[in-house]
């Protein structure tokens, strides 16, 4: 899956209060782009295959699994080697 970056930070102004950011500022093209974005998340349909993860047996005992093992400080690179 290509992964596609919208937004980077250095690409608005930054609003700092004691030297530390507290705000972005962007431009209403912008703005619309992630007004779209959320109300997309916001309101989107459930899909069957939601239903079907969530009912799996399997998937309860990766996670299972999952949670018995310390976290891996790469996990991009174990993801990789899968």
């Amino acid at each position: 899956m290509a992964e596609t970056i919208f937004w980077e930070q250095e690409q608005f102004p930054i609003v700092y209060e004691e030297g530390e950011a507290k705000a972005v500022l962007v431009d209403i093209v912008s703005f619309n782009q992630m007004e779209i974005i959320m109300d997309n998340l916001l309101n989107r349909e459930a899909e069957p295959e939601d239903a079907i993860l969530a009912a799996s047996t399997t998937l309860r005992q990766i996670l299972a699994r999952a949670k018995q093992q310390s976290p891996t400080s790469d996990w991009e690179k174990a993801l990789d080697e899968l």
